[in-house]
């Protein structure tokens, strides 16, 4: 064979095997990069179950140790925590009380009528349409009756991508996008104030509770009053204590207590460039104090509360 053929056929051969061992290191590199992704995630997700499970923890020692029968803004619980390091990353945890926010469930059951006018008065605060309280009672109820300037499956099945209503409580706050006429700016000026709480009952804990919810109790609250009782320290440690210092209150007691059953604990957890949000709904039994994790939601996106030193003197 000529030297000729044999050279080239060995720079072919050379040109062959530098072809596979440079696609074998790249795909090794790819393979150790996916591994390495894959390692620092399921370590976030870690950090974020610990940090839910400390939160738990401190709730229930407020339950039986601290607060004893009252739930307030100045409690542990409450404070957003300074994001802290850990092993590789940084972590981040707030609680949220569920029971400061209007339960959209609540238009069901034994108060359906004087919640469905609480929900009209808080829309009617926020200067926007009423109109969506009506929607929203039949989104959820069983029947097909048009309640207001509600509408049912009749109007649903009407749109270009038609569907029915839910006709059953809902699971999830984001729900209130589908009602008939609602927009992204509606959503979300009315959702800070809106929650979705497995129970049809409305408990408001005047303690945490924001002007707009508290002035949603009862027409005749004048929102400027409850505006002014939110700036201050509340820690009232019953709901007559509360109205005797604020006797507006007193047409919505029956709404109202100053404990709270429902949060929800928020976390962030970052380890290189991996991160992993978590909201937790938990309820903690009024009688014991024991939590049960009611559900979890990785799609929510965090937005801290902390508030540095230097931006408060700002």
């Amino acid at each position: 064979m000529p030297r000729g053929v044999v050279l080239l056929s060995m720079l072919l051969i050379l040109a062959l095997l530098s072809a596979v061992a440079f696609h074998m290191v790249g795909r090794h590199g790819l393979l150790v990069a996916q591994a390495r992704y894959s390692f620092t995630q399921d370590q976030a997700l870690s950090y974020a179950i610990g940090a839910e499970a400390l939160a738990r923890q401190v709730l229930y020692e407020d339950f039986t140790q601290t607060g004893v029968g009252v739930d307030h803004l100045e409690e542990t619980w409450a404070r957003p925590l300074t994001p802290f390091a850990v092993e590789d990353g940084m972590m981040e945890v707030q609680v949220r009380d569920l029971n400061s926010c209007f339960n959209l469930n609540s238009l069901l059951g034994a108060g359906t009528q004087q919640n469905h006018e609480r929900l009209r008065t808080l829309l009617r605060n926020l200067r926007l349409p009423e109109t969506h309280a009506d929607a929203w009672r039949d989104w959820i109820d069983a029947d097909e009756e048009i309640h207001g300037f509600g509408a049912e499956d009749g109007d649903y099945l009407l749109l270009e991508n038609a569907y029915r209503t839910a006709n059953r409580p809902a699971g999830h706050l984001s729900e209130l996008r589908l009602l008939r006429d609602m927009n992204r700016e509606v959503y979300d000026a009315v959702k800070p104030h809106l929650c979705v709480l497995p129970t049809e009952t409305l408990q408001i804990n005047v303690n945490t509770a924001d002007a707009v919810v508290l002035s949603s109790l009862d027409s005749s609250i004048n929102p400027q009053q409850m505006q002014n009782l939110v700036q201050g320290e509340r820690t009232f440690a019953s709901v007559s204590e509360a109205t005797n210092a604020n006797p507006e209150l007193r047409g919505a007691t029956s709404v109202m207590s100053v404990t709270s059953e429902f949060f929800e604990v928020q976390v962030r957890a970052e380890v290189g460039e991996s991160r992993v949000e978590l909201a937790s709904v938990m309820k903690r039994d009024p009688n014991d104090g024991n939590i049960t994790l009611i559900s979890r939601d990785f799609g929510k996106d965090f937005r801290s509360l902390f508030v540095s030193d230097e931006e408060q003197e700002q």
